[in-house]
């Protein structure tokens, strides 16, 4: 950003803005390059055209094949999150738009791809959360790290979990045919499926904008201690009453359903 001097007048109301601006975006947070979304797209495309059988259709979202899978694609470049007390913190946000009615209609995966040029990464969420909160709000962010962004060569993952549970897979872009390849174990509840030498890293909580407006797995280790004598006497509907008076009104779009489908799961896998 320029400041503009004017000899014998002094400094313009640039500077005044300059530091408006200070206030708003904090100056340590990761300088990041993106590019425009034609140039993204072809970026997505060329690597995949190598694929057999790989086709896709206009605009962004998307739908491509690759032989007999479909999958709606939605491409984003990643920005810093601009947290003051956690600079780390990178985002896509999703706006509200009539183009994703298509994806609703769709019984197909959808899949968010955000893309860290400076790295040449890709960040994706989980896509069974993520068709829930389209169109819910003016903006939806969806969240990673930019340290969990670096260094991943071509043929790895890496994956990390958000403060509330979600699970975010990070990967090089020359790796999107593995990704679409390997999309349900990749975010699957068991064996990931890594090679020796990928990692999953724990995202540490950060502050309360960090957090998404629903949980979908319940990772607190306190809580899971609490309720685990109940869920191995199969009482459910008593730890879900647990669970919603621990997070008090932190997730407020949650419905008893969604909090029985998680407290659900997680008795299913502790009685497997």
């Amino acid at each position: 950003m320029r400041i503009k001097i004017v000899y014998g007048g002094g400094l313009t109301t640039s500077i005044f803005y300059l530091i408006s601006l200070y206030h708003l975006f904090p100056i340590f947070a990761p300088l990041m390059r993106t590019i425009q979304a034609k140039e993204l797209k072809i970026k997505f495309i060329e690597i995949l055209n190598e694929v057999e059988g790989f086709s896709y259709e206009d605009g962004n979202p998307f739908m491509i094949k690759i032989g007999s899978k479909r999958f709606y694609v939605f491409l984003k470049n990643i920005s810093p999150a601009y947290f003051k007390n956690s600079p780390d913190v990178t985002r896509v946000q999703l706006p509200f738009s009539d183009h994703f009615a298509k994806v609703f209609k769709a019984n197909i995966p959808f899949v968010i791809l955000g893309y860290d040029i400076d790295n040449d990464t890709i960040v994706s969420w989980n896509p069974k959360n993520i068709k829930d909160r389209l169109n819910t709000k003016r903006n939806v962010s969806l969240y990673s790290r930019n340290s969990l962004q670096e260094k991943i060569k071509s043929g790895e993952f890496k994956a990390g979990h958000l403060s509330n549970g979600e699970k975010i897979i990070i990967f090089n872009r020359e790796t999107l045919p593995q990704f679409f390849e390997r999309l349900p174990k990749l975010f699957g509840n068991g064996e990931l499926n890594f090679n020796p030498q990928d990692e999953e890293i724990e995202v540490p909580e950060v502050e309360e904008e960090f957090t998404t407006d629903k949980l979908y797995e319940i990772k607190d280790k306190l809580l899971i201690a609490e309720i685990k004598p109940l869920l191995k006497k199969h009482k459910v509907l008593e730890a879900v009453t647990i669970c919603t008076k621990y997070y008090g009104s932190r997730y407020k779009s949650m419905a008893f359903k969604d909090w029985y489908k998680i407290v659900n799961s997680l008795h299913q896998n502790l009685n497997a």
